[in-house]
């Protein structure tokens, strides 16, 4: 969670930059070539080339310290922490001679006249109730881009400007999906409805077909955040905007990196409650996150709440007609 955290760009930018199979290799991990690239050996769907990495079977993709947080199930601070040290166990990390990657001024994607292309891939594909779309549409959370007329996420600060958009492809036979350059990952999609309770997921499409499944009358009136993976940036920097929020949800992918991850924010989460050590964490935004928080945790039935809500849509149906 880079906002909270004390080291400096260049540390940041240095622990990035570690080449992933120096970091697998001091983990004593095997590596085998794949063309151009590496694969990692016991995970062949992990490719990567020096510090970034792309992960075939998930789409999941990033630098070093995606990686580790990814994989080796750490938060921003342990990650970078690692990272910039010189080696680990022995075995010394290799950096990039690469240069860093620009910093892309942040803008939305142009949108498109008509949303037809996106309603139709919710609608159908993610059986997203058409009324939650339209619910996100009318409040700037949601739009197709104009020249790919791709699902667009907006994450917004708490004055209202746009900070962050992910974009998710519309075409079933070509998964798409990349964060808009110069996003800030502390502001991934979420809605603030006011109450004091947080519902917390992975991915937008799994904040969606919750809703559609718990479409309680008052579920407006709470908050919810999706944080673009399982690291903590996100979630802590919207408790830091919403001082009222004590009740916490922790709804991740009911698998074992999501589960993993469940408990390490929950530990976290305590931790800050029963004012003990965070590592990294300025001071002053410690004691601002500090209150009594009520954590609780709900898992989808299968892998994840749009697998529920799939099934659920698919057996509608048969019960119907039986």
């Amino acid at each position: 969670m880079s906002k909270f955290v004390k080291f400096t760009q260049d540390e940041i930018d240095q622990a990035a930059h570690t080449s992933i199979k120096s970091i697998l290799e001091a983990k004593g991990q095997g590596v085998i070539r794949s063309g151009v690239e590496w694969a990692w050996k016991e995970h062949d769907s992990v490719k990567f080339r020096d510090y970034y990495f792309y992960q075939h079977s998930t789409g999941e993709k990033g630098t070093a310290i995606d990686f580790m947080c990814l994989f080796f199930k750490m938060n921003f601070q342990d990650a970078v922490s690692t990272l910039i040290c010189k080696e680990y166990d022995g075995v010394e990390f290799v950096r990039s001679e690469s240069k860093p990657r620009e910093r892309f001024l942040f803008k939305l994607p142009s949108k498109s006249l008509n949303m037809q292309r996106i309603y139709a891939y919710l609608m159908q594909e993610r059986c997203i109730d058409p009324d939650i779309i339209s619910f996100f549409v009318h409040n700037r959370s949601l739009y197709e881009s104009c020249k790919t007329h791709n699902t667009v996420f907006v994450g917004y600060d708490a004055t209202g400007k746009a900070r962050a958009a992910h974009e998710k492809g519309t075409l079933s036979d070509k998964p798409y999906r990349r964060d808009v350059p110069g996003s800030e990952k502390d502001y991934f999609f979420n809605y603030y409805g006011g109450s004091n309770r947080l519902y917390v997921f992975e991915a937008p499409i799994d904040l969606l077909s919750f809703i559609c499944l718990n479409k309680m009358k008052e579920w407006q009136h709470h908050n919810y955040i999706s944080l673009g993976g399982v690291a903590d940036r996100a979630l802590l920097r919207f408790l830091l905007e919403h001082s009222q929020i004590t009740q916490i949800v922790l709804c991740l992918d009911n698998d074992e990196t999501g589960q993993k991850a469940v408990l390490q924010l929950e530990d976290t989460l305590q931790r800050i409650r029963d004012g003990l050590k965070i590592d990294n964490l300025d001071s002053t935004i410690y004691e601002q996150l500090r209150r009594g928080y009520e954590i609780s945790i709900l898992k989808s039935k299968l892998k994840d709440w749009n697998d529920d809500l799939k099934k659920i849509s698919k057996d509608q149906p048969k019960s119907e007609n039986s």
